[in-house]
């Protein structure tokens, strides 16, 4: 059987509060709702993240951001706060363009990378790689709060100016969350030098733990390989990555003809970028959220053409692959390509 498409999350609207530029490329925001057509936030997991959606000369960009709030700061102080590193247009538009008074819609909270009583047991352990660390932070700030679990945080760099958060890092109680810090550069006092291995698990750590992994592809093989067997490990959770251009240069331009809504229109396509990429820059509505092929807002069906879905992020079931079913986010052309898309509403 086909997975049934899943309904599109609420979107609302958001208002820029408060902006820190940590270094060139690098800031973290803070949002409120806008008090009108947005009056209270969507309450929020920790783990999850938002999808902020901006438009830009006749482009509709939705782009995934990490929530490092708690879900305790967003019910108490009504915010999301996210870290954003300057790579697209999207993230590019937030780091240099927006400001403090600016508007902007965001689904609801959504994702899977959250804690669970039921199977992650009493502590967990978090490894963040670089700006990875947003969505640990907010598993930190709610061992806390809530009381029911325990963490170790390994927090890995590669040089040490790169550490965020040090205030807040430093204020939580080491009895409930104990941070470690890594860089490769081994400058910062008090931190473990060189990058996440084994022997930092074993130095730590006397307990068996859930991983809670949060970085780049390339990090999550790493940390796999350093722990795939420890007998402490009792599971393993990846905080999802969205899926770029898979070279820097398009060999070849392709016709996509998107059908939706009855409607029917053809665009460009470089064979290097996804399906997804390029019917954002047409301007159409597409539903989209995650960009890792996790969520399933924007499983679409193509009709006629050859394409390539990008391995890890490839979550389709056998029978989806029969019927031609596919997440647009991490598919690429190699061929002219027909398919329907859902529109968000």
């Amino acid at each position: 059987m086909e997975r049934a498409l899943v309904d599109f999350p609420s979107l609302q609207r958001l208002v820029l509060a408060d902006k820190k530029a940590h270094c060139e490329g690098l800031c973290t925001l803070v949002f409120r709702a806008d008090g009108k057509r947005t009056e209270r936030l969507a309450p929020a997991k920790a783990g999850q993240y938002i999808a902020l959606t901006g438009e830009f000369d006749g482009s509709r960009v939705t782009r995934a951001y990490t929530l490092a709030s708690s879900p305790e700061e967003t019910e108490r102080d009504g915010v999301y706060v996210v870290t954003v590193k300057k790579a697209g247009i999207l993230s590019g538009y937030l780091c240099d363009r927006l400001r403090v008074g600016d508007g902007i819609s965001a689904s609801v909270p959504y994702g899977d990378f959250v804690y669970d009583a039921d199977t992650d047991g009493d502590h967990i352990v978090g490894v963040a790689g670089g700006a990875g660390i947003t969505a640990l932070l907010s598993l930190a700030k709610d061992a806390c709060a809530r009381g029911d679990y325990t963490m170790t945080l390994f927090y890995c760099v590669e040089n040490s100016y790169e550490f965020l958060f040090d205030e807040e890092l430093d204020s939580l109680p080491s009895e409930r969350v104990k941070v470690v810090r890594v860089a490769a550069d081994g400058v910062r006092k008090n931190a473990e030098k060189g990058v996440f291995r084994r022997e930092l698990i074993d130095k730590h750590l006397d307990r068996p733990f859930a991983l809670f992994a949060c970085g780049g592809d390339d990090f999550y093989e790493s940390v796999r390989k350093e722990t795939a067997g420890h007998p402490l490990l009792a599971g393993f959770k990846t905080s999802p990555n969205g899926v770029s251009d898979r070279a820097a240069e398009p060999s070849a331009v392709y016709s996509l003809t998107v059908i939706a809504d009855g409607e029917r229109l053809s665009v460009p396509c470089r064979d290097n970028e996804t399906l997804l990429v390029a019917i954002e820059r047409a301007g159409l509505a597409a539903r989209s959220v995650c960009h890792t092929g996790r969520c399933g807002f924007c499983r679409s069906r193509v009709l006629a053409g050859e394409y390539t879905v990008e391995s890890r992020h490839d979550t389709r079931t056998d029978d989806d692959k029969a019927a031609g079913i596919i997440c647009p986010c991490c598919t690429y052309p190699e061929s002219d390509i027909i398919m329907t898309v859902p529109v968000a509403r």
